[in-house]
């Protein structure tokens, strides 16, 4: 098991949301003084930064958390969303509910607005809300602005600090 304790021994952190190594591993073009984490290719995992601890697979990011507070929570999420940043101030700790609060706006999004759909049928703007992964209806709209404003109170108020509007 990893402590904090070993995490500080091992590496020096830097208010850019770096870890360093203390000292060399030979063998591996591991040197003191070098940045840890490589990002690796085809994987899901691949938008996280990662280094290998006695055989194991660290993301870089819950190594940074538990430098700095001792625990590694089951699941982190980026404040602002860029998984390369890995400033301490930038994770908190969340669940998957949460985590998926802070996500951006999908790519096959049609409104332009998070949270809002249009729907054909009664050609009205659909506002809707995820609350613990379940969608919640908020009513229909003939303006579309109208709708990304019920959408973002509503993401306000059941997301709390989580809310993301972009």
């Amino acid at each position: 098991m990893l402590t904090q304790e070993m995490v500080r021994e091992m590496f020096d952190y830097r208010e850019d949301g770096k870890l360093i190594r203390r000292h060399a591993i030979m063998g591996n073009g591991n040197y003191a003084g070098r940045v840890v984490g490589t990002t690796p290719k085809g994987t899901r995992s691949s938008r996280y930064s990662v280094t290998k601890i006695h055989g194991q697979h660290w993301c870089v990011h819950k190594l940074i958390y538990l430098y700095h507070h001792g625990v590694v929570p089951s699941q982190l999420d980026h404040i602002n969303r860029d998984t390369s940043d890995n400033r301490i101030e930038n994770l908190r700790p969340a669940n998957s509910s949460q985590n998926s609060c802070n996500r951006k706006l999908f790519s096959n999004n049609t409104s332009g607005c998070k949270g809002v759909s249009w729907i054909k049928e009664s050609q009205k703007w659909l506002a809707h809300v995820s609350i613990n992964n379940k969608t919640i209806r908020l009513g229909t709209f003939d303006d579309l602005e109208l709708a990304e404003l019920v959408a973002i109170e509503a993401r306000d108020l059941f997301h709390g600090k989580y809310a993301n509007h972009a």
